[in-house]
């Protein structure tokens, strides 16, 4: 609602202007109907006349010597005052005749003119209510009276003596003559500012004759024709800037008469050739402006922020209604600044004039040299204005303070003849001031005391600050020069947007603006065009329509043209045009959602920025198109009607800027980094225009070459796209900048995608006509940089052969026709961001996790011919990347060098889970795992060329650092289980198995029916941990869908990648053939035979029959006989007697058996049958031993059988609780997104969350939008994340759910309840919930919560949940979790024994958590839990007052912290739908080294059909940065093994090898 003195203000401009055109018009304007009272200011009023003046000028020196003297005498200033001896009003007036004529003396007569002006001075505190002693009784009585008349001799101390040209500023003189000649008129002015804002009671004739007399002697000063140095230069500053402070003063207390207004305005006119004019103009529009908009708008709008000297240039006092209508008339006073381009109407005055005559040659009065600063004075007009336009916006920084109101450096030195003065530098040059004390600042100073100097806040920082007064922390903004509107983001580089600030959110509409300053600024916009005349302005009536301004010729009325000047051509104002077309704009794109702008203001506007956009022979970007590029970066996302037809033009202008390495900037002020950004931010708005409107044809503007080219076919808009693409291509490219490659790649994959959806889904087919000037660049980002070339370096073996480049043009070249299809810009994309991410960006971690997220969201794009050689390729150079990273040497190892290498880890993971068949490539494998041992290991076997060949076994292990063989680890794991096999044959939902021990054991045969009690299920199994990182439960019992009785185990492996089930039996034969029988069930045995087998009667012989023969030699000697032995040892002796005995009893067993045999050798002997089957094994036995976890062979040390195998003892109290704990750890990172819809101008947190319960109440876009996130699931049966722990990981058995009765919800289904929105990747899992209510108190959920929490520290809040848990009841899942989450766990391998306190549920109640070895490291992060909102506005100003604090209370997750959530530290996505279908995104976060994740980037505009897809993979990579950028995070795999190895220090059985063994035999508890 607006405020009544904006509706007054309004109603100002309808009443006072008329006709719009009539600002423009010098003959009187809004005053035209008023007397004019310039005649007597130019001629003087004959009161400034002295009588003696009639006689001879010796004699009245000699009158005014003496009397003047004999008066100063009485002042007090010498000696003590005395009482006027003037009594009566004759003797005062005859007096006053004298000092008017001393006032007039020639100024070699200093003394007496001074006492003149002393008298005077001393005479106006009349005034006053207690006057001095000094002044006369009569004037006492009647001040008003004689302080009129003495006003109007003061006139002649200003004016030039006749005969003389101000001759006491350039004759010798003496400096010390003019200085104190100088002091003499400032005393004047000094004393005249303190009557006007002091207490005195001035009447209204009195204020008049003021403000004339200050309106004449500025007319006397300013009106000539400027010289260098004379009064006017010198004092200028000051006459003007005390005439408008005294204008404000009478303002307030009486406010001037129309003929006044008038006088002003003409006057100002006359001295429009002044800098020092325009400047004074700013700084009062400006002091008005702040005013008026605290009048306006209240303090909640951003302020203004000037001088405080400038500040109080407006009385505090003064009332809206006067504000309002002082603003007005003196924003009108100097007339059209366009004006100022022409110096034909500048010099049409009297004093130029009488110039022209009086000088020897005759000369066109446009040729004075002062009018050469006149560009400069038409740049800081323009620059006034739009200041006025920033200030109404809430936005100045593209105004300056100090470029609007003060003389710089720069402009002195581009005016010619002096004129422009520089006051900055005037202490480097000695020429003499006449100025007082050097404290005073000419320039600015009004204060009434001479030694006043600059208060509050520095000039420095005055430049362009807008700040709101209700913000705590204002934002911080450097300097800018030009006329940008956007800054250098030296501060903010992790925002991923810039810092332009923001708009008023209570500005006023544009159609406002562009009524008070619509007119001078097209006006201004179009010099220079087609039927645009420097050399006279329209004459006086002549009205034109604004749409026939640019193609009408010159007029039949005007008159004959001046010859300018060459230093005054048209080119010289482009400053000032670019300024004018930077302001306009500002202004339309501020437009607000659903605002109306007039057809004729947009007509115009679009015209201008026609010529405005237009390139010249050179190629060079001039300032204009500097300016309008700064300034117009929300030009395509704001609905104008028919903005489309600039389209062309834009394009145009931005093949000029973005693809130069080195741009020719015209001016210098430009900062090409902010010149590139906006073109970008222009340049991403419209990448999806010609996919969407499509055949569309563009209209070209009217103009005269548009009229003479008729014939020509218009351009439609899918023949812009490759126009685009090249564009974008060879942007990127050349660009340094990190923010605008951040932006670049974000558009990339947006063209990428967008092309992809659109051949896929609506079946688009390129063109097959393309011309020829597009066709040039196919692969223009392949050839040409070299730099990236030389980077393919030979020692990166997997990047193959270097004529990969010359391969790829060639087989690209292919394409001709079908250059931007999806495909081409597949492969344009993946190389070049491969290409530069090696050669230029590697170094930087924002640009390299850019460019890592677009080469995973390539990865995920469907294209349907996509190339495997191009997805190897781009494999290959992923693995460079990584070897190039870990090859670096020592210092230049950091964080960030290790994040990119994980993200590098990561986004490889991507490309081969969507890409599995790269696997089946041998080099592609070989490169692949070769990267992952350098990731593992930190050296590769095959290293470097010329280094020799390490074994594995040989290598010791040191990688880069514990992050990157973490996702080594990661990637190496999904290499072997998921790639190819992903989703499984349970969903996208779950990467473990969902059975369990409870499970298992129901399937077994000796299960009898019932509850199965989870502690007595888990004491059934056999618990082993092998290499301390992968725990085994072995089940020996076969399960009982198994008839085959077989040696069968059963394994639940808990490894860091989830839980696996395995059943394994024993088998001598293969299934196929084991299955194989006989027909003959008993065959039968054959009859043993009954005959007696014939036995040799023999008698062994053990040498030969002959040895008895043999002759004895003394060597059979040597050896004793036994006897001879037993006689020298008893010992022997003893041991021969028992092995005799030994020896006989077996000969008498021996013999009674062979006896027994013989005689029953006549007996039926018995059958042998085979023995039954068993049915027990050690099978968890047979299976560590068959796997290699049994190694029997290694005696030597005790204790090398348990060091890779540990027994783990699931009696122990907590055992169950843990093992609950370790599935409740998820093997993949999980996000929640919550979805808002925001209805127009709602604000309160109830009615936003009630907009999606009806279908009605929502767009149909939103519900396709929500449809494209992913897919719906309900939260009873999901086995994956449901957006909070409570219900996540649990798959229930379908129980009867409260369905919905109708369908009419805009949403409100996947609120979390019963349903929700869930997508998921091999490595990632996301939810995307949109909450329908607050959640106030703690409720079942909220118990859960706290307790996951309280069980795991170091962010270890990420469970699953089996079947079996959520199969039993709510209140038993509870129970379970709450007697075991109570303690604190740490993730460090801590040496506890099991006793001590909190190992065991006894110490549930005792509240004394186990401390970490090293807490700090498991301190729970704030990045563990991602805030990500996206939220769907139907008005984009509803942003800023999106009640983000208020609904964090319906976004919990369980995942919390104790400190909770900041709404800064929360994540937001904005869409706004536009009129034309397309989607403007808008991006908000915390402030943090790494940039806000792509591929969307803030001010995008995207189409519908790719707009799910790429919210969801901005919201997984605003995950994936915060946990990069978190030290203490742990990845899901390590946070499971790390969890083991907890439990081993718990739970572990210390057996030695023996013990282990008979553990092995014998059976588990029953």
């Amino acid at each position: 609602m607006q405020s009544p003195t904006l509706v007054k203000v309004a109603c100002i401009t309808s009443i006072m202007t008329g006709p719009r055109n009539s600002i423009s018009d010098s003959g009187g304007g809004m005053y035209s109907e008023w007397a004019s009272l310039s005649t007597l200011v130019q001629n003087g009023s004959e009161d400034s006349q002295s009588v003696l003046k009639k006689f001879h000028p010796v004699a009245g020196r000699e009158v005014a010597l003496s009397i003047v003297r004999q008066l100063a005498t009485n002042l007090g200033i010498t000696q003590a005052a005395e009482h006027s001896p003037l009594t009566t009003d004759r003797e005062v007036q005859w007096c006053m005749e004298v000092i008017c004529f001393g006032l007039s003396l020639p100024l070699a007569e200093h003394d007496t003119v001074r006492d003149c002006v002393n008298v005077y001075c001393e005479w106006l505190s009349a005034l006053y209510s207690s006057p001095k002693i000094s002044v006369p009784r009569p004037i006492v009585e009647d001040p008003n009276f004689y302080a009129r008349k003495i006003i109007s001799h003061f006139h002649n101390l200003f004016v030039p003596r006749k005969g003389e040209v101000w001759p006491f500023l350039y004759q010798d003189l003496g400096a010390d003559t003019i200085n104190r000649q100088a002091v003499l008129c400032h005393r004047v002015l000094r004393t005249l500012q303190q009557v006007a804002r002091g207490p005195a009671t001035l009447e209204r004739e009195t204020w008049e004759s003021l403000l004339l007399f200050l309106i004449g002697i500025n007319d006397a000063l300013l009106a000539p024709p400027a010289v260098r140095e004379d009064a006017g230069e010198q004092l200028c500053e000051r006459v003007l800037g005390v005439l408008l402070e005294v204008w404000l003063v009478a303002c307030e207390r009486n406010f001037p008469s129309p003929p006044l207004w008038r006088t002003l305005r003409e006057s100002c006119l006359r001295w429009r050739h002044r800098l020092a004019l325009v400047e004074q103009w700013n700084r009062v529009c400006l002091a008005l402006t702040a005013k008026l908009l605290q009048v306006m708008y209240g303090p909640m709008f951003p302020e203004l922020k000037i001088s405080d000297e400038d500040a109080h240039l407006v009385p505090q006092t003064m009332s809206d209604e006067a504000v309002a209508q002082s603003w007005y008339r003196l924003l009108r006073t100097v007339g059209d600044p366009v004006d100022l381009c022409r110096p034909a109407v500048v010099s049409q005055t009297q004093a130029f004039l009488q110039y022209a005559i009086a000088s020897q040659n005759v000369v066109d009065p446009c040729q004075h040299p002062c009018l050469q600063g006149l560009p400069q004075i038409f740049l800081k007009a323009i620059k006034g204005i739009a200041g006025q336009v920033d200030a109404f916006l809430g936005v100045s920084q593209a105004c300056c303070w100090e470029e609007c109101c003060i003389t710089s450096v720069a402009s002195a030195s581009g005016g010619g003849g002096g004129v422009a003065g520089d006051k900055a530098g005037g202490k480097d040059q000695p020429q003499p001031s006449p100025t007082p004390p050097t404290q005073r600042r000419l320039a600015k100073s009004f204060s009434v005391t001479p030694s006043a100097v600059t208060k509050g806040i520095p000039k420095a920082s005055l430049i362009g600050l807008t700040t709101s007064r209700i913000s705590s922390n204002p934002p911080a903004s450097t300097p800018n020069s030009g006329p940008s509107s956007t800054s250098s983001i030296t501060s903010v580089t992790s925002l991923g947007q810039d810092i332009r600030p923001p708009l008023a959110p209570g500005r006023p509409k544009c159609n406002s603006i562009l009524h008070l300053f619509g007119e001078w600024l097209f006006e201004a916009a179009f010099i220079g065009t087609d039927g645009w005349s420097q050399n006279l302005p329209q004459p006086s009536g002549a009205s034109k329509r604004p749409s026939s301004v640019l193609v009408d010729g010159p007029s039949s009325l005007q008159e004959t043209t001046s010859e300018i000047p060459p230093s005054l051509g048209i080119d010289r104002y482009e400053s000032g045009r670019a300024e004018a077309m930077g302001a306009l704009c500002r202004i339309f794109c501020a437009k607000k959602t659903g605002e109306e702008i007039l057809p004729v203001y947009l007509a115009r506007f679009y015209q201008a920025m026609y010529h405005g956009l237009k390139i010249n022979e050179t190629r060079e970007c001039g300032e204009t198109l500097a300016s309008i590029l700064l300034n117009s970066a929300d030009l395509f996302r704001l609905d104008l009607d028919g903005v489309q037809v600039l389209v062309p033009a834009v394009i145009s202008a931005l093949e000029i800027v973005l693809p130069e390495k080195e741009l020719k900037l015209k001016s210098n002020a430009v900062s090409r980094i902010e010149l590139r950004r906006a073109s970008i931010h222009l340049l991403i708005s419209m990448l999806t225009l010609p996919l969407n409107l499509q055949n569309l044809p563009i209209k070209e503007l009217p103009s005269l070459t548009a009229i003479i080219n008729q014939e020509k076919n218009p351009v439609t808009f899918v023949q812009l796209k490759p126009r685009l693409m090249n564009l974008l291509i060879n942007a990127l490219q050349v660009e340094s900048d990190p923010l605008n490659t951040h932006m670049l790649l974000g558009g990339l994959m947006l063209s990428v995608q967008d092309s992809a959806a659109a051949e896929e889904v609506e079946q688009v087919t390129q063109p097959d006509t393309i011309t020829s000037d597009t066709t040039t660049n196919l692969l223009s980002s392949v050839a040409s940089d070299s730099t990236s070339q030389v980077s393919i370096s030979s020692d990166l073996r997997s990047l193959g052969d270097g004529s990969d480049i010359v391969t790829l043009q060639e087989e690209n070249s292919a394409f001709g026709k079908y250059f931007d299809s999806a495909h081409a810009l597949f492969v344009r994309a993946t190389y070049l961001v491969c290409h530069r991410l090696i050669s230029s960006w590697k170094t930087d971690l924002n640009i390299s996790l850019a460019a890592l997220e677009l080469l995973a969201g390539l990865a995920r794009t469907h294209i349907r011919e996509t190339d495997a050689l191009e997805c190897k390729r781009a494999v290959k150079w992923l693995c460079d990347y990584i070897t190039y990273q870990c090859w670096r040497p020592p210092p230049a190892h950091s964080k960030d060098l290790h994040s990119s290498i994980v993200a590098a880890f990561t986004c490889l993971t991507t490309w081969l889970s969507a890409h599995p068949q790269l696997l089946q490539d041998k080099d592609c494998l070989t490169t692949v795992l070769e990267v992952v041992e350098l990731g593992v290991s930190g050296t590769k076997s095959i290293g470097k060329p010329g280094e020799p060949i390490k074994m594995k076994d040989e290598k010791e292990l040191k990688p880069a650092s514990m992050r990157v063989r973490d996702a080594a680890d990661a990637l190496l794991t999904i290499i072997l289980e998921q790639v190819g096999y992903f989703p499984s044959a349970c969903g996208a939902q779950s990467l473990s198995s969902l059975l369990d021990e409870v499970l298992l054991l129901r399937h077994c045969n000796s299960w009898t029916g019932g509850r199965v009690a989870r502690q007595a299920a888990v004491e059934r199994f056999r618990y082993f941990v092998a290499e301390n990182a992968t725990m085994l439960a072995l089940l020996e019992e076969p399960l009982g869908n198994d008839q085959d009785p077989q040696p069968t185990v059963t394994v639940l492996i808990r490894g860091p990648f989830g839980r696996h089930a395995w059943t394994m039996q024993l088998r001598h034969l293969p299934r196929h053939k084991s299955s194989v029988r006989s027909m003959n069930s008993n065959p039968g045995r054959p009859l043993p035979l009954a005959e007696a087998t014939p036995r040799p009667d023999y008698k062994p012989r053990f040498f030969p029959d002959n040895v008895d023969r043999i002759p004895h030699c003394r060597v059979d000697e040597s050896i004793p006989s036994l006897d001879a032995v037993m006689n020298d040892n008893d010992t022997v002796k003893n041991e021969h007697h028992l092995l005799s005995q030994l020896l006989e009893r077996q000969i008498n067993l021996e013999s009674k058996s062979s006896n027994d045999l013989a005689r029953n050798a006549d007996e039926k002997i018995e059958e042998c049958t085979p023995p039954k089957i068993c049915h027990e094994f050690q099978t968890a036995r047979l299976f560590l031993s068959h796997f290699g976890f049994l190694n029997l062979d290694q005696n030597d040390n005790e204790n090398s059988t348990t060091s890779g195998l540990t027994a783990l003892d699931p009696s122990m109290p907590g055992f169950c609780t843990d093992l609950e704990s370790l599935d409740h750890t998820s093997p993949r990172t999980c996000d929640t997104v919550h979805v808002f819809y925001v209805r127009a101008g709602q604000k309160s947190a109830e009615e936003i969350l009630s907009n999606v319960l009806h279908e009605t109440s929502v767009s149909p876009h939103f519900l396709e939008f929500l449809s494209s996130l992913g897919w719906p699931v309900s939260v009873s049966s999901h086995a994956g994340w449901t957006g909070h722990v409570s219900t996540s990981w649990r798959a229930t058995i379908p129980v009867t759910v409260p369905q919905p009765a109708h369908s009419d919800h805009g949403g409100a289904l996947y609120n979390g309840d019963t349903h929700i929105l869930y997508w998921a990747d091999v490595s990632s899992e996301v939810a995307f919930i949109v909450p329908t209510h607050l959640m106030g108190n703690m409720s079942s959920d909220s118990i859960d919560e706290s307790n996951y929490n309280s069980d795991i520290s170091g962010g270890q809040a990420w469970f699953e949940r089996s079947v079996s848990e959520s199969a039993g009841t709510r209140s038993y899942s509870v129970n379970q979790s709450g007697s075991q989450n109570s303690r604190t766990m740490s993730l460090d391998l801590d040496k506890q024994p099991p006793s001590l306190p909190g190992s065991g549920p006894s110490s549930t109640s005792s509240g004394d958590p186990i401390k970490p070895r090293r807490s700090t490291k498991h301190s729970l992060p704030m990045q563990t839990d991602t805030r990500i909102l996206v939220v769907w506005l139907e008005s984009l100003e509803d942003h800023l007052q999106f009640p983000i604090a208020d609904l964090l209370s319906c976004t919990h997750t369980g995942l919390e912290h104790s400190n909770g959530v900041r709404p800064s530290d929360v994540q937001v996505i904005f869409l706004h739908s536009l009129s034309s279908g397309l989607m403007r995104v808008r991006l908000q976060g915390p402030v943090s080294r790494i940039n806000l994740a792509t591929p969307l980037v803030d001010g995008m505009v995207l189409s519908r059909r790719v707009l799910g897809t790429l919210v969801r993979q901005t919201a997984l990579n605003m995950g994936r940065r915060r946990r990069l950028d978190n030290d203490s995070y742990h990845p899901p795999h390590v946070r499971r093994r790390l969890k083991v190895q907890d439990m081993v220090q718990k739970y572990r059985c210390n057996l030695s090898q023996p013990e282990l063994l008979t553990f092995l035999f014998s059976s588990p508890q029953n």
